[in-house]
């Protein structure tokens, strides 16, 4: 059994190195074309004969060596089975077709035969490699970019800029959950790995039916247990995690799109239903009003161009303990950039995250650049503790028990650009001592204890300001 199973293991690893061997059959057997072709066309066919029944055993060999990898990488699974299928046999025959050439140009009793042969075996290197490069890319790959009027001539869709963007929600409680704002999301993060063009871990989320299924490692979506969801499990996985979905070179789900999907599998994983039936609490219908004005508002993790030159440091890379810490508390940490040790902190998924437990960020003082507490048990001494985050670019305190007394505590955020303060205790005294954050540019105290007033006096001494109350 041990035996068997690190045979399986090696075969495994193998079938990775399949789309590098695959292209040298294709190299050797259109190589020996190409000699052929100029040999007879050159009358130099005798010259040429050893080379090409070189290149016919080199691609004879190389060919059945890439079925045999290949073989070993289908049983990962993830592909559509039909075109899979329709590869592997055209594989073979690329394979069998090249034996023939091969042995007909050693014994040279066929002519007739051997070129029949030489065309059938064009023919099934072009079409065998178009199914491969369906399965990899898409089926539609060939044709995506093509220009019109070609692509209307030949009747496929062509050249595509980007998907379209969201339709626009006037009333997010009479949308359909699914349909309405379920599916945009999974169409734009999921479908390029999960779709009929390509099924990695036989996942198909492109239509109702096969999303509910699951795929090769069983069910992802447990109605009403979001946390025992592997489909949820994976979007919160820390960014460093082989099983994160998506994966990094992917677009990543913004906090609001995560937010959404939990609450719809919390709820029942209901696709029928309206937001209204569902009885949205006070937190996820904050969520869900987020998406009320379409594809912008939801997508609310893009910050606008930096002023600082946060961006530009390269602090020490964080430390483990301390993001483990924070996920154990239900907190989501992701990196903002791409070979940056700088981090967006989010609590979006933790609305009991305390004062005590606020403390935690101290240890990711200079990584920490993005900050959501918004809709969290917070009080002014957490302020404490977030007024130490000197590269902080963004904040939210929304829906927080934060007032006037707190905001003291971040008048060292000299980096701080985006302050979100709705639906807080702060007045207008509170607002007038950010006026001296050199880089802040961005206010929201809507539906707080500021005025019209005390919103005019605030632009007056620091115009540089957007104020939104």
């Amino acid at each position: 059994m041990i035996l068997l199973n690190a045979a399986s293991e090696w075969a495994a690893y193998l079938g990775h190195y399949h789309p590098v061997v695959v292209h040298l059959p294709i190299g050797f057997l259109f190589l020996a074309l190409l000699l052929e072709i100029v040999g007879r066309r050159t009358k130099a066919r005798p010259t040429l004969a050893a080379a090409i029944r070189v290149s016919l055993l080199a691609g004879f060999l190389s060919a059945v060596l890439a079925c045999v990898f290949g073989w070993f990488l289908s049983w990962e699974g993830g592909y559509e089975a039909d075109t899979l299928s329709a590869h592997q046999w055209m594989g073979i025959g690329v394979a069998l077709v090249a034996g023939g050439c091969w042995w007909l140009q050693v014994k040279p009793r066929f002519p007739k035969i051997y070129m029949v042969l030489l065309g059938l075996l064009f023919v099934l290197l072009m079409a065998t490699g178009h199914l491969g490069g369906n399965m990899t890319h898409g089926a539609d790959y060939l044709t995506a970019g093509l220009p019109q009027p070609v692509a209307g001539w030949l009747g496929v869709e062509g050249k595509k800029d980007s998907l379209p963007p969201r339709q626009p929600i006037a009333d997010v409680q009479q949308a359909l959950v699914y349909a309405d704002l379920v599916v945009p999301i999974l169409q734009e993060k999921c479908y390029s790995c999960h779709s009929s063009s390509k099924i990695k871990g036989g996942l198909r989320v492109d239509e109702e039916k096969r999303l509910f299924e699951g795929g090769k490692y069983g069910l992802v979506i447990m109605p009403g247990h979001a946390d025992k969801s592997p489909f949820i499990e994976r979007l919160l996985l820390p960014a460093s995690d082989d099983k994160r979905m998506p994966p990094p070179d992917q677009p990543q789900l913004t906090d609001n799109e995560i937010a959404l999907l939990r609450w719809w599998v919390s709820t029942g994983a209901d696709t029928k239903k309206k937001v209204i039936d569902l009885q949205p609490d006070s937190t996820a219908a904050l969520v869900l009003a987020s998406f009320q004005a379409g594809n912008t508002a939801a997508a609310d993790t893009t910050a606008p161009e930096a002023l600082s030159k946060v961006f530009d440091l390269d602090p020490p890379a964080p430390d483990p303990e301390a993001i483990k810490a924070l996920q154990q508390a239900g907190i989501l940490v992701v990196p903002v950039a791409k070979d940056k040790n700088l981090l967006e902190v989010s609590a979006v998924n933790a609305p009991g995250f305390s004062n005590e437990q606020a403390a935690l960020l101290l240890k990711l003082q200079q990584q920490i650049v993005w900050l959501k507490l918004g809709n969290t048990a917070i009080t002014d001494q957490a302020l404490q503790s977030v007024g130490q985050l000197s590269n902080l670019v963004r904040l939210d305190l929304s829906h927080t028990a934060i007032s006037d007394a707190g905001l003291s505590s971040l008048s060292k955020l000299t980096a701080l650009e985006y302050l979100n303060m709705v639906h807080t205790g702060v007045t207008d005294a509170g607002i007038s001592a950010l006026a001296k954050l050199p880089l802040l540019r961005q206010l929201y105290c809507w539906d707080s204890k500021v005025t019209e007033a005390g919103a005019a006096a605030f632009t007056k001494i620091a115009p540089q300001v957007k104020i939104n109350y």
